[in-house]
């Protein structure tokens, strides 16, 4: 009887343990390759390292901790792990120095509130660097940071006083790095920034006035201003390539596509509901907006959004929606390994799908595919839940056969 008690407890161990790893679950079917579940909640923003092709998610947390995740998505496991912060609201990487930038929201009590930046090894998930700057309740906004390559400076924005802040980062010989900040004032609510460090072009979209501000870099001169539609949330994305510019807006419902040459809008584009996220992909040259389904302005926090919406890059037609579960928010692409990238946020997972022209798009309504993509996810859970149990009652079964002579005696 002891030593019974002594295999159950194990195996419940072991199940308790088993339950906490970050599970991938890989689809047979095209064009859904993989589901990455258990590894945090609410994922919000994704980045992708096209050299090494790791892939950063911020998780923005609930009951769990909110943190940042290194996934390597040739071998489908999750590499690291850290917190940042409690509430990480963006992540970029720098796919020359493989360096991630983290950006968060640290309140440890209703008096003291600090947003933080945070430098991170893209391989280890070491912290390299972090600062922090106090900041008012009142100020508080879901950051969005974007990162020049060419002259390591990293751009925040979001902050409710109307502040661009701008860290100007140095390494030292000795390997410290360093920064120093300053500030630029670009409208009253700055949402989203973007930048092009080929051109020396810092993008900043305002929330309430519906318009994007186009910088100098060097010259801290104001360019342009491009009116655009309601309500631009982040990400701001650029193809740096070919100078083009894509926001898409929440109440507006449409991304805008601009010509970073020119500073004109050269299309818009209806998307619904309630866009959040955006890629391009510049393989199959396509444009994903993530359709999240929750107005970014509103006080409603449920997601009703199911799919991503794919348009030809070319001529701005949209092609179809794809479902990929509920509440899509960040979305990224891997153009060599032909991947695109959806957080999922009201389904706590992230979804790989294989970025081909043969996709099987839907151009009827998003509300007839919702059924679809739940049953695609539900499968996936269960093949990984079928897999546990299958490991769990052959090590049962290993355990009752050392237990059996035991009981003959």
């Amino acid at each position: 009887m002891q030593g019974r008690r002594i295999a159950l407890l194990l195996l419940f161990f072991l199940l308790l343990s088993m339950s906490m790893i970050p599970a991938t679950a890989h689809a047979d079917g095209f064009p859904i390759i993989a589901v990455l579940s258990n590894a945090g909640q609410s994922p919000e923003a994704i980045a992708v390292d096209t050299v090494t092709h790791m892939v950063y998610i911020a998780y923005e947390g609930g009951t769990d901790p909110s943190k940042v995740v290194g996934f390597d998505p040739v071998s489908g496991k999750v590499r690291w792990q850290a917190s940042i912060g409690n509430f990480v609201t963006d992540v970029q990487v720098d796919s020359t120095t493989h360096h991630v930038y983290v950006t968060s929201v640290n309140s440890p009590n209703a008096a003291q509130n600090t947003i933080v930046l945070a430098m991170l090894d893209g391989k280890t998930g070491k912290k390299l660097y972090a600062t922090s700057i106090p900041i008012t309740s009142s100020g508080l906004a879901d950051n969005s940071i974007a990162v020049d390559t060419k002259r390591q400076q990293v751009y925040m924005a979001g902050d409710q006083h109307g502040l661009v802040y701008v860290f100007n980062l140095t390494t030292a010989a000795n390997g410290t790095i360093s920064s120093t900040l300053s500030t630029l004032s670009v409208g009253p609510h700055p949402a989203a920034v973007g930048v092009n460090s080929r051109m020396g072009r810092l993008y900043v979209a305002d929330s309430t006035e519906h318009k994007i501000t186009v910088i100098d870099e060097d010259t801290g001169v104001t360019v342009a201003i491009i009116q655009i539609c309601n309500d631009p949330v982040p990400p701001i994305r650029v193809n740096e390539a070919t100078g083009s510019v894509y926001v898409v807006c929440s109440a507006g419902q449409a991304l805008n596509v601009i010509n970073g040459n020119t500073n004109k809008v050269i299309a818009s584009v209806s998307v619904t509901p309630y866009p959040e996220g955006v890629a391009f992909n510049t393989a199959t040259g396509r444009i994903y907006v993530a359709d999240e389904g929750n107005q970014d302005s509103g006080n409603n926090n449920d997601n009703e959004g199911t799919t991503i919406t794919v348009i030809d890059g070319q001529t701005f037609q949209v092609l179809g929606t794809l479902a990929v579960g509920r509440g899509p928010d960040g979305v990224e692409a891997d153009p060599q390994l032909r991947r695109v990238y959806v957080a999922t946020e009201d389904s706590n997972a992230m979804v790989e799908v294989s970025d081909s022209v043969d996709l099987p798009l839907q151009t009827n309504t998003p509300q007839i595919q919702v059924g679809a993509i739940q049953k695609a996810v539900h499968e996936l859970q269960q093949a990984t839940v079928a897999t546990l149990i299958l490991m769990l009652l052959t090590m049962i079964g290993a355990a009752l056969s050392v237990l059996a002579p035991h009981r003959r005696a």
